[in-house]
């Protein structure tokens, strides 16, 4: 009986960890994946720390995608040394908000945080539609 609930356990923990690895196979995406999947018009958000300020950049792109999302791509990462996305657009401050037009051209970038830029951001985000046609 004791053989039987190991051997049971054994198996569920296996079946656990197979399931797990194909769920991490599924999410992990490369490098081209990553960049492939701007597909312009977008607004890429380059999130920085978790401070005061970022987190008000990030609300006021994330209302952005609320209401646009359906017409324009939304695409948020954080900066890691391998994100294929900083070295493309090569960002070098954060936060950063980097705006692609239909032909994934860049055509606009808002750097930095505090009131000045979250109203020059909120301003450019309220016309986020006119990037399908540059």
């Amino acid at each position: 009986m004791q053989l039987k609930k190991v051997s049971l356990g054994l198996f569920i923990v296996i079946i656990g960890a197979t399931v797990g690895w194909k769920l991490w196979q599924k999410s992990t995406i490369s490098d081209e994946q990553v960049i492939s999947k701007v597909e312009g018009p977008a607004v890429i958000l380059f999130k920085g720390d978790y401070s005061a300020d970022c987190r008000a950049i990030y609300k006021i792109v994330n209302d952005a995608k609320l209401r646009n999302g359906d017409k324009i791509s939304f695409i948020d990462t954080d900066w890691s040394e391998g994100n294929p996305l900083i070295k493309k657009y090569q960002i070098r401050f954060l936060p950063t908000v980097v705006f692609v037009d239909q032909n994934n051209t860049e055509v606009e970038r808002i750097v930095g945080e505090g009131e000045a830029i979250e109203k020059k951001l909120e301003q450019r985000l309220s016309q986020v539609e006119n990037l399908s046609e540059h």
